[in-house]
Formats: structure tokens, C-alpha cells, sequence
């Protein structure tokens, strides 16, 4: 077997990964539940909006920036997140390995975060599948509720992004075990303080987040729902195991994910 047919199913499950670790996050103890309240912290007060983002992921140990682009849809503290995840740069994946993602139906990842529900659907629409995330699942051993992080917001200063003028605000998570998380955000006051740039740190990363087209106009309710014809799997492994038999050469590209 050549070399850069194992590749593709490495990359593929480390890609995997990605709207995996999101989606435990958004429900997760460990995030302390960060609802619509406190995401109008970072949005301003826009309750609905959709834009595209670039985003990029710099870590100094392993030279080149990691990038991607990604859409999103948010209304009333619910958000969705599509991930294309051949638009990544930085990954030094060959041809091949994009080729075959494809095939096998995953080169898209969408996560919805139902804050209405405090779950996460994980979607896959090249697989016509999708799991559903609850807090038990994201954080088996913590049974306790999580409890609504204090959010503060300081005024940094001031600056120009993509032609819009903002605020620089820091945003700080405060977590009832008195851990804290930060994000920068640039917020455009021409947009209704929407965050034209955000920048955090992650595990030893910087990731920033620059927006773009953005509408605020509510987008359609349905698109924070799975499709009703996808197959719903009863967690993340069963979905990666499924995923897992389409990478076999006879189930490549036998499955269409619809305009979903």
C-alpha cells in the first residue's frame, strides 16, 4: 500500500477532531455552559446575524500558521458553525489526501449549538450523518450543573479593522472553580459591536478569527436542526467507526450530503 494512502485516514480522523473538541467544549463542564447571555458579550448585542470568518492558528513550535475558513449563523443563543475542511492551509496535506476526503464525503464538518437545549449536533452532510453532544457526554465524571461563568469586559483601546472602527475590549470567563478564559475583540460600532477580529489563546496557540460579509438579519430557524433523513448515531465513536467503513475503496463517494 502506498504511503499516502494511509496518510488520508490519519489526517482524516486527526481532522475529525476539530469539530469534535468544539462541540464538547460549547457543552462541557469544563466551559461552564457560555450561554446567549454571555455570548452577547463577544457579539455585542446582536442576536442574530450570519458572516464568514477566517481563522488562523499560530503555534511558534510548529512553524507554519495553521488556517481555515469556516461560515456561521447565529440567532437568539443558538450557532452554527460550517467548516470546510479543505480550505485548511498550513496542514501540508498531499493532493491525494484532500482528494480522498472528499470522496469520502467529510471534506465538511457543521456543528450546532442549540443553546435553547444545551446540546451540540455534530453533522456530517457528505455522510448524511450526525451525533448528538449533551453535557454527560462532553464531561462523563461531572454530573454536577454547570453554573454560568461571570463575564467581565475592559476596555483596551481603539483601532481601525477592515475599514470599521472598534473598541479593542478583553473579555474574561470567569469560572465558578475560579479559572479564567480570555478573548480579545475587536467590535466593530458601525456593526453594532459585532467582533470583526477576536483572538485567544488555546493550548499554547494563538487563534484569531477575522469576519467578514457580515449580515445581521436573522438566518432561517431550520438550519439549527439536522436534517430529518440523516442517520443519527449514538455518540462521537459509533460516528467515527461509520466513518471509518466509508474510507474502504468499494463505500468512496457513495454518499451525497444534499444542499445541507
Amino acid at each position: 500500500m502506498k504511503a499516502w494512502h494511509v496518510y488520508p485516514a490519519m489526517a482524516v480522523m486527526a481532522f475529525l477532531a476539530v469539530p469534535t473538541g468544539f462541540a464538547q467544549r460549547m457543552v462541557g463542564a469544563g466551559s461552564r455552559d457560555i450561554g446567549s447571555a454571555d455570548m452577547a458579550k463577544i457579539f455585542g448585542n446582536n442576536q442574530a446575524f450570519t458572516a464568514t470568518a477566517d481563522i488562523t492558528i499560530a503555534d511558534a513550535q510548529h512553524g507554519t500558521p495553521m488556517g481555515m475558513s469556516a461560515s456561521y449563523a447565529f440567532l437568539k443563543g443558538n450557532l452554527r458553525t460550517d467548516i470546510d475542511m479543505t480550505s485548511m492551509t498550513g496542514t501540508k496535506m498531499p493532493p491525494q489526501a484532500i482528494a480522498q476526503m472528499k470522496q469520502m464525503g467529510m471534506d465538511r464538518a457543521v456543528n450546532i449549538y442549540r443553546g435553547d437545549k444545551k446540546v451540540v449536533y455534530l453533522v456530517y452532510p457528505g455522510l448524511k450523518s450526525y451525533t448528538e453532544i449533551t453535557p454527560s457526554q462532553a464531561s462523563p465524571t461531572d454530573k454536577t450543573q454547570p453554573k454560568v461563568p461571570k463575564v467581565d469586559v475592559t476596555q483596551i483601546g481603539k483601532d481601525t479593522v477592515d475599514g470599521h472602527p472598534c473598541v479593542e475590549n478583553k473579555i474574561t470567563f470567569t469560572a465558578d472553580d475560579g479559572s479564567q478564559h480570555e478573548i480579545l475583540a475587536w467590535q466593530a460600532t458601525d456593526l453594532n459591536n459585532f467582533p470583526i477580529k477576536t483572538e485567544m489563546q488555546a493550548s499554547g496557540a494563538t487563534i484569531t478569527t477575522h469576519f467578514s460579509n457580515v449580515k445581521l438579519s436573522a438566518p432561517d430557524a431550520s438550519v439549527f436542526d439536522p436534517p430529518s433523513d440523516f442517520t443519527k448515531y449514538g455518540s462521537i465513536q459509533e460516528m467515527m467507526m461509520g466513518s471509518m467503513q466509508h474510507m474502504m475503496p468499494a463505500g468512496a463517494g457513495q454518499h451525497g450530503g444534499g444542499n445541507y
